[in-house]
């Protein structure tokens, strides 16, 4: 059951991600981190909480997608969409791909207070772990 749920998850994020390039939608240029600036970006991310719903790599949850999962489908949407979500889910909880995530897991992503500064942290560790940079 499990590994179907994952399975799921991974076709909707894949699915959306060729839907946003078809789109017109490109990923954003890679940039390599260092280890250390991975890790400081890690910090932020465990320290709102998120470690708590989203496990890392391909671990899936029943809580909330693996970083992974979030990861590619971060990288599918404009970086501005990706912020605007980490500061604030709620609006964009009508959407396809967003309820398709909710209808999953059966759980909403919370408001945890993110900054505008941690959310462009948060959104550089989604990309190093999208580009194989972070683990």
């Amino acid at each position: 059951m499990k590994k179907a749920v994952a399975s799921l998850a991974v076709a909707i994020v894949f699915g959306l991600t060729s839907m946003s390039f078809a789109a017109g939608n490109t990923p954003a240029t890679p940039k390599k981190l260092t280890k250390q600036e991975v890790q400081k970006l890690r910090d932020v991310f465990d320290n709102y909480g998120c470690s708590g719903c989203h496990m890392y790599m391909h671990k899936d949850s029943t809580s909330g997608p693996a970083v992974a999962v979030i990861a590619a489908l971060a990288k599918a949407k404009p970086e501005k969409w990706v912020i605007s979500w980490i500061m604030n889910p709620k609006p964009h909880y009508s959407e396809p791909d967003v309820k398709a995530l909710i209808h999953q897991y059966v759980q909403y992503m919370p408001n945890n207070g993110v900054t505008k500064k941690d959310a462009k942290k948060l959104y550089d560790y989604l990309m190093a772990v999208a580009n194989g940079d972070a683990k």
